[in-house]
Parts: C-alpha cells; sequence; structure tokens
C-alpha cells in the first residue's frame, strides 16, 4: 500500500460482509522496507489488527480484505507504539499471509546491537497415516443345476398263472349228465410296479460374505529433515583447525 499512513489515522474500516468494524486509530510500519503494513483498529473499547497489504482505500474509507467475524476474533496484541517480529509474524499467520524472510543475523545485530534471541530453525518430518478403503476383490455366483441320474429301488410283484387242476368222479359223487360240449373260462391277474415323482425340497443355499480379520503389515518412506552445524572453515583454519560438529534430530 502506498497510501501514507497518516492519510489513514481515522479512515473507517469496512469488512467484506459490509460491517464497519471501527476507526483506524495507530498505523504500523514494516521494520525492514517502512511501508505501512498493520492497522490498529478501534471497536469500540477493544483494539484489534488488521493488515494494510490487501486492504483499498476509498471514498467511504478502508476497506479490508476479510469478514468482520475474522477480525474481530483476532489476536488481542499489546503493540505499544512498534510491532515486534513475533508479534507481525503471529497476525500474518493468524490472516494466512505470506511470513517475511528472516534478516540475516549480522544484520539484525548490526540494526539492533544485539543478538538476536527469536531466529528459530523449525525441524520437520513426515508421518504415515494409515487409512482403510473397501475394495472388490471378486465376485462369486450361485447357479443351479438339473442332473439326470439312474437309480433302483426293489419291490415285490404277484402275477398269477394258470393251473389245472383233475379229481376223479367216484360213485358217491353222484354226478349223472350227457354228453356235450362246454368250456371255463377264468381271468388272470399280476402286479406291476407304477412309477410316481414328486418333488421334495431337500435343502436352503445361499452365498454370504463371511468377514476374516488379518493382521497386516503397511510400508511406505518418510523424509526427515537433519539440522547439523557446519562451522566457518576459514575461521577454523585461522584458529588453529579447531571445528566441532554437532546435530539435531
Amino acid at each position: 500500500m502506498t497510501t501514507q499512513a497518516e492519510e489513514l489515522l481515522g479512515a473507517r474500516v469496512t469488512a467484506t460482509d459490509g460491517k464497519v468494524v471501527g476507526t483506524v486509530e495507530q498505523v504500523f510500519r514494516d521494520d525492514v522496507d517502512g511501508t505501512p503494513a498493520w492497522a490498529r483498529v478501534k471497536a469500540g473499547k477493544t483494539g484489534r489488527f488488521v493488515p494494510l497489504g490487501s486492504s483499498q482505500v476509498t471514498a467511504d474509507g478502508l476497506s479490508v480484505a476479510f469478514d468482520s467475524q475474522k477480525i474481530t476474533a483476532s489476536p488481542d496484541i499489546d503493540a505499544g507504539q512498534h510491532m515486534s517480529a513475533a508479534q507481525a509474524e503471529e497476525l500474518s499467520r493468524y490472516y494466512g499471509l505470506t511470513i517475511p524472510a528472516q534478516q540475516k543475523r549480522g544484520d539484525m545485530a548490526e540494526e539492533q546491537g544485539t543478538m538476536p534471541t527469536d531466529e528459530w530453525l523449525v525441524r520437520q518430518e513426515e508421518r504415515i497415516a494409515v487409512g482403510k478403503e473397501m475394495l472388490e476383490t471378486g465376485r462369486v455366483r450361485l447357479h443351479k443345476y438339473v442332473d439326470v441320474e439312474s437309480v433302483e429301488q426293489p419291490v415285490h410283484l404277484y402275477h398269477e398263472e394258470y393251473d389245472i387242476e383233475r379229481i376223479p368222479v367216484t360213485a358217491e359223487d353222484r354226478i349223472s349228465g350227457s354228453i356235450a360240449e362246454g368250456e371255463q373260462e377264468i381271468i388272470l391277474h399280476e402286479e406291476r410296479a407304477v412309477l410316481r415323482k414328486e418333488i421334495v425340497p431337500v435343502e436352503r443355499v445361499r452365498l454370504r460374505a463371511k468377514r476374516v480379520e488379518e493382521d497386516t503389515t503397511v510400508s511406505d518412506q518418510l523424509r526427515r529433515e537433519r539440522i547439523e552445524v557446519e562451522p566457518d572453515q576459514q575461521f577454523a583454519a585461522s584458529h588453529g583447525g579447531e571445528k566441532g560438529t554437532n546435530s539435531g534430530r
């Protein structure tokens, strides 16, 4: 933002949802290039900070690229007359802004006259998170076929045959008659096997999925940062070749 800080004092601050959150009561400049970076907005009895890099000056005041809820929920920082690098970094993280690169150790020492105490290297590492997904591994189908087989079943049957029975006639039978033709007829019978089929249910069959528990092992490669001390070789050579190495994991 190229607007002078003095022009922003007293400007009405409007959020993206159209709500007026307050007025600018103080402007903080960037320590590197001196441009206006943060504005303290007076909202009632409280004060909140908004970034000026993404804000626009309009005829109605200062338009901020965040909604009123985001602004009013911002960190409560007591900056006094100067905002420290740690405070600016905290606000930048909250608003999702890019954090400026750190100054070199020698530059900060010259500007402040003291050794910095808030410079840190952050060592990071990857960690694995195991999830689960359901995959189709195959399909099984039941199909009913009709098979034909020969069977034998024993059965007891009978049939009739004729037999001639001859009995001599005696005087006591007192049978008399005349000579003439005659005949006798009998009906012969036999049993035959009669097959009858009936359908009888004998079994119920169906498919179902059976859950089988098992333990397995998954493998992958993870990256891990390593921080080591790299001494100045020229400095070490000028001091008798003394050097040391320290590493952190």
